[in-house]
Formats: C-alpha cells, structure tokens, sequence
C-alpha cells in the first residue's frame, strides 16, 4: 500500500494531483479511519500502476514537413 505522497512519487506528479484523482473517483483507494472521520488514504501499487497505464497515450506520428512554394514575384509593381 503507498500513501498519496509516495504514489505522488512514484507517478512523478505533486500529492494534490493524486487527491484529486481520488477525489473524482478516477484513482482507486482505500479510505482508512474511523466512519464519518477524513481518515487516511491509501493505494495498491497494482491499482496505481494499471490507472498509470491507462492514461497512457500513443505519440504522434512524425509527418514530414510539406514542400515551401517559392514566394510570388511582384516585378510589374517593382516589388521583388
């Protein structure tokens, strides 16, 4: 079981990310303490790491630059 600061730690993010995560039921955790009391929150590292991977994202893919056309020419107004 890891702490909010310890997860924090481990996912590389501040400890008010991860309340936040718990708070919206996205991350889940025990709540540790007495019924009615705020208590102590407290996460498996397999849930931890399996929500870690689920926001995990595919990069894009590389596109190369499409060609520059060349720049138009206003010779008859003596711009060039």
């Amino acid at each position: 079981m890891l702490s909010v600061r310890q997860a924090a730690e481990k996912a590389g993010v501040c400890p008010s990310l991860v309340y936040g995560w718990v708070a919206n039921g996205e991350l889940p955790h025990f709540r540790l303490g007495a019924k009615g009391r705020r208590g102590k929150v407290a996460i498996a590292e397999a849930d931890l790491d399996a929500f870690l991977s689920s926001r995990k994202r595919k990069g894009r893919r590389e596109t190369p630059p499409s060609p520059k056309k060349p720049p138009i020419r206003l010779k008859h107004l003596g711009l060039s």
